[in-house]
């Protein structure tokens, strides 16, 4: 799944929403060795093409910038998900969440009141 992260790939999309800037392979392979990472150079730039290649980072020459900021990332992960998982439907969805079991109805008239402001 594209929006499914490892936790370097988190980290350094973490890192970009945060800092708002295009940041090297160096840069970075500096910043998570800083942080304790212990990670080689080729490691670190294996990471940002995959990334690339995924569509989640944007490259310049060697700098990179992330390509979905994080809401319209979250969004995107939730949809993959839906999709993936529960055919598509939210319906599959709350029903998967609910694990068959009834909600009360003040949360209920929430949802529909939700799903309504929607259309």
């Amino acid at each position: 799944m594209k929006f499914s992260l490892t936790e370097m790939e988190q980290e350094i999309l973490e890192y970009l929403w945060n800092s708002r800037s295009w940041t090297s392979g160096a840069e970075f392979w500096k910043l998570l060795n800083d942080r304790g990472r212990e990670c080689k150079r080729q490691t670190v730039n294996t990471y940002l093409s995959r990334m690339a290649d995924k569509g989640l980072l944007i490259r310049d020459g060697k700098k990179y910038m992330y390509a979905y900021n994080r809401e319209e990332f979250d969004s995107e992960k939730a949809d993959e998900l839906l999709h993936s998982m529960y055919g598509g439907t939210i319906k599959n969805f709350v029903a998967a969440l609910t694990g068959g079991n009834k909600i009360g109805k003040e949360e209920a008239d929430e949802l529909k009141q939700y799903l309504d402001s929607l259309k």
